[in-house]
């Protein structure tokens, strides 16, 4: 294979499905790929080719489980410490271990790669072409600015994997990602740290720019507007410890966006945290059933209580000492289940295992588990990518650590005081009130994606907890977790890491320290290989 064919496998706009046009502009769908002069003759079509990235966001890949950026979601959660892998299974198991994603030469982090760099090779197609379109210049400054977000957001989530954590205090010229702000396939070298964080500002800015003078009301909830624009470049801030500018940002979205707490996501039901009816979901991934169809290749197959062989077998619980530290008056302490023989209406398929602290908080479909003919048949729902609760967090933490403590109290009672009527205005100042918001972020964003960033963007440690001091339940399925019952004699300190089976995990990422090369990512063999000024990381 020629290094030409291999990047422009990578980089050149993927071919989409073919969907009868309407008429009305906001409502056109990405269409099968043509002729740029034909794609780019005006607004219309060349909104198809925005249409094609959001769907190449959940585009499922040649095998289980990649699926676009729902695959990225899941992968940053399974290599966190609140997110835990019950049992040994085929997927997600090396995710979690920390091994997959330092192989240069697995097809599951190349996926990852080219995921990023194919919505970046479509984000740059558009943005030279659309100014010549025809059409009004609002709907040629709507194709645009999403176009030069979607570079942005795709370079942020490059970067954040392949280079080294963004320091606040400066020194960030060590090797960052390959930038690509052109429709090119020629070889280039990986920027700075620094030069990527610039440039996707410059992004998201112009993203901003454009869109908010944008009067067109998006018919989905997947498309991009000014408000989506403005959480992601809060994300940004917050990750380069713009500690006060990352709370503006996200203050102009809680005030602005229209989106208001709205707590039904949690209420026990079909579609529990999976429908972007909500109110408080600002941008989101919409269940298309037509073409989402098979299992195991959407977010749900992984993480819903469905009839999937991997949830059934391997239902996925929560830390168990972050658990504890959850209000009993708190509505999200129902979203995982501590002891599952007196739990009342768990949710679990027929034959599924149950386990201590399994989760409840993403009900896809709601099974009958004595039925012999629960057949699973709803594997696709709506996923949540950007939620208002996320923007009063990073008001508070932002406030928090930019000594701004009163604000940061307020941004956060609005979201514990929502979720737990009993919950009083924080008294907690300095570090007690940094790690109050962050217990808080922990609990709300639990499995949306966040944990392993965050960890690395503070520079902290990945501690699941102690094993079982010697004299306790060891765990493993000859120690009462398989049969239902309580398991008796645990150790009130340990951790649930690895307790339910024989070490499923391993006991070498239990404990990965701060600055370890693991926090980075490989880059993928066949990108070192084919583009020879692209630098690998440390192996």
């Amino acid at each position: 294979m020629s290094m030409k064919k291999y990047i422009s496998a990578l980089f050149i706009i993927a071919i989409m499905f073919t969907m009868s046009c309407s008429k009305s502009f906001l409502e056109t769908e990405s269409t099968s790929s043509v002729d740029q002069k034909v794609m780019f003759k005006d607004t219309k079509t060349a909104l198809m080719a925005i249409n094609g990235i959001h769907r190449i966001m959940y585009d499922k890949g040649d095998y289980a489980p990649k699926m676009g950026y729902q695959y990225y979601m899941l992968w940053m959660d399974f290599m966190g410490e609140d997110l835990v892998y019950t049992k040994s299974n085929a997927q997600f198991m090396t995710e979690t271990n920390w091994t997959r994603h330092r192989d240069p030469v697995s097809q599951y982090p190349r996926h990852i790669y080219e995921f990023i760099y194919k919505i970046i090779a479509n984000a740059n197609m558009v943005i030279e072409n659309i100014d010549a379109a025809e059409g009004t210049q609002e709907e040629r400054d709507y194709v645009k600015g999403q176009a030069m977000f979607y570079r942005g957001f795709a370079h942020f989530a490059a970067v954040q994997l392949y280079g080294s954590r963004y320091d606040r205090a400066g020194n960030n010229s060590q090797d960052g990602i390959v930038l690509r702000l052109a429709s090119t396939t020629e070889p280039l070298a990986r920027s700075s740290v620094e030069d990527a964080y610039t440039s996707i500002n410059g992004d998201l800015d112009e993203s901003i720019a454009l869109l908010s003078g944008v009067a067109l009301n998006r018919t989905t909830k997947m498309h991009i507007n000014v408000h989506v624009a403005r959480a992601i470049k809060a994300r940004v801030l917050l990750t380069q410890g713009k500690w006060l500018e990352a709370a503006a940002m996200a203050k102009l979205v809680v005030d602005n966006s229209g989106a208001t707490m709205d707590k039904t996501c949690y209420d026990y039901k079909q579609g529990r945290c999976t429908d972007a009816s909500n109110k408080e979901w600002i941008w989101a991934k919409i269940a298309q059933p037509e073409i989402e169809t098979g299992t195991l290749t959407n977010f749900y197959s992984y993480i819903s209580n469905t009839n999937i062989s991997y949830n059934r077998n391997t239902p996925r619980a929560i830390y168990n000492q972050l658990y504890k530290k959850i209000s009993s008056t708190d509505i999200r302490k129902q979203l995982w289940v501590e002891n599952v023989r007196t739990a009342v209406n768990l949710v679990y398929p027929p034959g599924g295992n149950r386990y201590k602290w399994m989760s409840q908080k993403f009900i896809v479909d709601f099974p009958v588990n004595t039925s012999t003919s629960y057949s699973g048949a709803i594997i696709t729902a709506d996923l949540a990518l950007v939620r208002l609760p996320e923007m009063y967090l990073i008001m508070a933490e932002g406030y928090a650590r930019g000594a701004r403590e009163t604000d940061a109290r307020s941004a956060l009672f609005v979201v514990a005081k929502d979720r737990d009527p009993l919950y009083t205005m924080s008294t907690n100042s300095g570090e007690p009130l940094i790690e109050e918001i962050m217990f808080q972020r922990r609990v709300e964003l639990w499995a949306e994606g966040f944990r392993f960033l965050d960890l690395k963007r503070l520079n902290l440690p990945l501690d699941r907890g102690p094993a079982p001091r010697t004299g306790y339940n060891q765990g493993g399925s000859v120690n009462g977790w398989k049969t239902y019952t309580e398991p008796t004699n645990l150790d009130p300190l340990a951790s649930n890491f690895n307790m339910y089976e024989e070490q499923p995990i391993g006991e070498l990422s239990r404990y990965v320290p701060a600055g370890d090369i693991r926090w980075q990512w490989v880059i993928p063999q066949l990108e070192i290989s084919y583009n020879p000024l692209c630098k690998q990381n440390p192996l």
